[in-house]
């Protein structure tokens, strides 16, 4: 849902009653999806279990394929042939982009630019340094025992994440172009987004596996907590809070929908929902392409397409995340695997 919220806050439809501000909340779905990030990969890799090497490779038949492919395809139809240019983004400036990008580093600070021609595609880089530094080092350590402390520190975290973000957010650093923001934070905020995230969905995976009463809290009062998610849009669609409150919820909707009783979880867990959660990586990573692919085709303004061409879009969308999947995820994974299995079997006879 998450994914779909920022596929369609970025086609953003011309709906009756400004009803489309209800998707625009895509900035703090990306925050969800650290903290899910954090909360899985405990959920599956222990400190006795973990191996660096297979552990890196599964991520990596996770998440690259997909990757890079959307890279080049972004890269070969708007990028080059459209925002070139020698005065606004030179094409030696192109290329170190294209390098790192693929290297998945351009989010990293000092490292990269943070421009990134998928414009969804710098969470990935984010997610990469999560995958590479801070979860080995985070399965190294206990997490706090105490639920007071536990829900000290995820505050503190979701605190700080809204503070940065609310003063130095500049949507501007990920367009291909040679800009420089205003403060040096601005360069770090994503990376730091990240980090806390990530590690608030470590905390609520410990919360989890002791159940305590964190967990026994969120569990209980599953619905309430997700009427606040709803209140806190609501708030926002009224002028009275920023969206990016929504990080202050996530590790409790997070711990609320491990409860496989609540009415939300069973939401969550039918049929249509499940395969959209399946498909989501495909949709969060080919969305943009295809919006600019019509944008291309139509020759013509977003804002002036009717309800039918947008309704032709979302659906177009989920065909081609559909046919990515299969066609491209699935297999691209399954055959770094067998690689993986390969190399094991050689090592030990």
């Amino acid at each position: 849902m998450a994914a779909t919220t920022v596929a369609l806050a970025h086609f953003r439809p011309l709906l009756p009653f400004d009803a489309h501000l209800f998707f625009l909340w895509q900035n703090a779905a990306v925050d969800l999806f650290f903290c899910l990030s954090g909360f899985t990969l405990s959920y599956v890799y222990s400190r006795e279990n973990f191996q660096f090497s297979s552990y890196l490779m599964a991520r990596v038949a996770r998440i690259y394929p997909l990757y890079v492919l959307t890279l080049i395809i972004a890269g070969a139809f708007y990028i080059w042939p459209l925002v070139i240019d020698p005065v606004t983004y030179p094409t030696r400036t192109a290329f170190s982009d294209f390098l790192l990008q693929a290297l998945m580093l351009n989010c990293w600070p000092v490292v990269g630019s943070c421009v990134h021609w998928n414009p969804p595609a710098w969470s990935i880089s984010v997610e990469w340094f999560c995958y590479v530094l801070l979860f080995p080092l985070l399965l190294l350590q206990n997490a706090p025992r105490s639920t007071p402390i536990k829900l000290l520190c995820l505050v503190v975290l979701s605190a700080v994440s809204y503070r940065l973000f609310m003063e130095y957010y500049d949507e501007r650093l990920t367009n291909p172009e040679l800009y420089v923001a205003k403060s040096q934070w601005s360069y770090w905020l994503n990376l730091l987004r990240g980090l806390f995230g990530f590690t608030a969905g470590w905390i609520v995976f410990a919360s989890f596996e002791k159940r305590d009463g964190l967990h026994t809290f969120c569990t209980t009062f599953s619905t309430p907590i997700w009427l606040g998610f709803v209140a806190i849009l609501v708030l926002w669609y009224c002028g009275r809070i920023h969206s990016q409150a929504l990080v202050f919820l996530f590790p409790f909707v997070v711990l609320a929908a491990t409860d496989p009783a609540s009415a939300t979880s069973r939401l969550l867990g039918s049929r249509p929902l499940h395969f959209l959660g399946v498909i989501s990586y495909s949709i969060y990573m080919t969305h943009i392409i295809v919006y600019a692919l019509f944008i291309l085709a139509l020759k013509s303004r977003p804002d002036t397409w009717p309800m039918s061409v947008y309704v032709l879009l979302v659906g177009t969308t989920f065909l081609i995340s559909t046919g990515t999947y299969f066609a491209i995820e699935m297999p691209a994974r399954n055959a770094i695997r067998r690689l993986q299995r390969m190399r094991l079997a050689r090592i030990i006879p």
